[in-house]
């Protein structure tokens, strides 16, 4: 009963039901055969399968399923439009209900699926914070950075321990920025490069609903 569908193929290989696990017992009291109680519909209709195409029971299936199959073809070329070129899709108007939608949307799939990707990054950042603190200083933010043309440019010789220690600091500053910077753009890379098939696949479906192209990645980036 979890399978969606069934179908059911007699020995000499033909079709004796096709449909919903829900149809089968009214399938088999169509064709005269009784399931008591006591019985599974799918157990008395392989029981029948296995007598193969000599039985009448077995054509009696066989000719109830081809009689549905010839109702649906029936009903799907009554009911349903032949487009030449395919389906027509028709691309839906900007509004901020669809773009918040398709946020929550995004977000619910990301850390869904995503968590523990998101929980290694989480991990690997406080690990690294607390690692830039061995090799670098913790007052390497209070220089200004400013140069002064008159004290740097007139005084490069003679300069005080005070300004050494101050173009060390910026150094170590300098360093230390350049290296987050790079250390987050290759993490980011990584993870960004494992779940892109998966993120191309999200991006078609959306696209198939009709979301735009720029929306779709406002709110990627928006998420990140």
């Amino acid at each position: 009963m979890k399978f969606n569908k069934l179908y059911v193929l007699a020995k000499g290989g033909i079709c004796v039901f096709s449909g919903r696990p829900q149809d089968l017992k009214s399938h088999l009291n169509k064709c005269d055969i009784i399931c008591t109680q006591f019985q599974h519909p799918i157990e008395v209709l392989l029981k029948y399968t296995c007598n193969g195409i000599q039985d009448n029971r077995v054509l009696k299936l066989n000719d109830m399923s081809s009689q549905e199959k010839q109702l649906i073809l029936k009903r799907c070329n009554e009911e349903t439009k032949l487009f030449p070129d395919g389906l027509i899709i028709r691309s839906k108007r900007f509004k901020l209900i669809d773009f918040w939608f398709l946020l929550l949307r995004t977000m619910t799939y990301t850390y869904r699926y995503f968590w523990k990707f998101l929980l290694i990054q989480f991990i690997f950042y406080i690990v690294l914070g607390h690692s830039l603190k061995i090799f670098f200083k913790a007052d390497i933010d209070k220089p200004s950075g400013c140069i002064s043309f008159e004290e740097d440019f007139n005084a490069t010789c003679n300069k005080t321990i005070e300004k050494l220690e101050e173009e060390e600091l910026l150094s170590q500053n300098i360093k230390y920025n350049t290296f987050v910077v790079t250390i987050v753009i290759f993490i980011e890379m990584i993870c960004t490069s494992t779940t892109f098939p998966s993120e191309v696949n999200l991006f078609l479906h959306e696209h198939r609903n009709g979301m735009f192209f720029s929306n779709y990645f406002i709110q990627k980036l928006l998420n990140n």
